[in-house]
């Protein structure tokens, strides 16, 4: 089997709510994703999805994609797209870092490698492990009365995992947090996400004035080392994000101790082949994940979906479903919810098939 083709489309994503807001005065409404379609000499077509959240989120941007895509795409036409780390090493030959652009043409990789084996990707990332997977819900940044019923909201809606955005003053924050916290019920799970907004000394500060309500911190600072210095002075669980962006980061974070969960953004990491070795660190490690992605729709949703569904149910936290954050889908077939958990089919590969019609073709590169 060999790859005859890559086709390149985009689409945008209009978020389903007012704004998607969160620290440091970054909001969003629109996402511009991208959708690469390998095909076969063998009639095997295999879909990925990337979508940056906003171009100052991740070191990646919409634009920028297609042009990385131009020099990926002839590197791998005449591979075989069931050899997934071989058309790794060839794309890490052909251009340095751009993880995310990657991540579009592995994750279709793994897609054809599930159709041709007649399984479902999940069955080749390990076996299905979590049939029904928990989900979180964000809780974007807006005025507390806002924040407070979307949390109510997502809970009526059988949501058990609350991930709250913070970003305010620290004062505002730690006085939402109180507020919020009188309507915490026992069995839920909740995450206050910093997006790397604050100083160390505001972290502590922020940790100290809540030190009766049980959430985990994530990413409360910029760098490392700051996250370091906080998860070493606070009594909250510190869950890392953004200052993870490589296997080796997570390897220095375990040797430090430096986090107690871990955000898993599969396009973030280049895509499944490296997001599987993580996931697996991470699970021998003892460190629960969340195990996403930035942003996306169906497609996006099943990939990251199935390395979830095949993890540990110890190792992880939950997950969640993009593609219902969008007023629109570009795919069927998406992991279906229900009651705040999400279940996929056993359909070969990722199950999903593009909505054509919704999408752009930007290029188009054969043998």
């Amino acid at each position: 089997m060999r790859i005859t083709s890559v086709e390149v489309y985009t689409a945008d994503l209009e978020y389903a709510g007012k704004a998607y807001a969160f620290a440091g005065g970054r909001s969003h409404k629109r996402f511009t994703s991208t959708v690469v379609v390998l095909t076969t000499d063998m009639g095997v077509t295999g879909y990925g999805e990337v979508c940056p959240c906003g171009p100052n989120y991740m070191a990646a941007f919409a634009e920028g994609l297609p042009s990385c895509l131009s020099l990926l795409a002839p590197v791998v036409i005449g591979e075989d797209p069931r050899q997934t780390s071989f058309i790794y090493e060839r794309m890490d030959q052909a251009l340095t870092g751009h993880a995310v652009a990657k991540a579009a043409i592995d994750i279709a990789c793994w897609d054809i490698l599930g159709k041709a084996a007649g399984l479902p990707v999940y069955t080749l990332l390990g076996g299905l492990q979590v049939p029904s997977m928990p989900l979180h819900r964000i809780v974007p940044l807006d005025e507390p009365d806002e924040m407070e019923a979307s949390l109510q909201r997502y809970r009526s809606e059988g949501f058990r995992h609350i991930q709250i955005k913070l970003g305010h003053r620290v004062e505002e924050d730690i006085d939402l947090i109180r507020a919020l916290s009188k309507f915490k019920h026992p069995d839920e799970l909740w995450v206050g996400d910093i997006n790397a907004a604050w100083r160390r000394d505001q972290a502590v500060r922020f940790a100290q004035a809540i030190g009766g309500v049980d959430l985990y911190l994530e990413q409360p600072c910029r760098g490392y080392e700051e996250c370091l210095s906080v998860r070493r002075r606070i009594g909250h669980p510190v869950k890392l994000d953004e200052s993870l962006n490589s296997l080796a980061d997570v390897q220095r974070a375990l040797c430090d101790d430096a986090m107690d969960a871990m955000a898993l953004k599969v396009s973030k990491f280049g895509g499944l082949t490296p997001s599987r070795i993580i996931r697996d660190v991470c699970v021998d490690a003892g460190i629960p994940m969340t195990i996403e992605d930035a942003w996306g729709s169906g497609i996006a949703t099943a990939a990251y979906a199935h390395l979830a569904a095949s993890t540990p149910a110890r190792a992880l936290l939950n997950t969640t479903d993009l593609h219902n954050y969008n007023t629109t889908q570009l795919a069927t077939g998406a992991p279906e919810v229900s009651g705040g958990r999400m279940t996929l089919s056993d359909r070969p590969g990722l199950g999903v098939v593009p909505d054509f019609s919704m999408l752009t073709l930007r290029d188009v590169y054969e043998a």
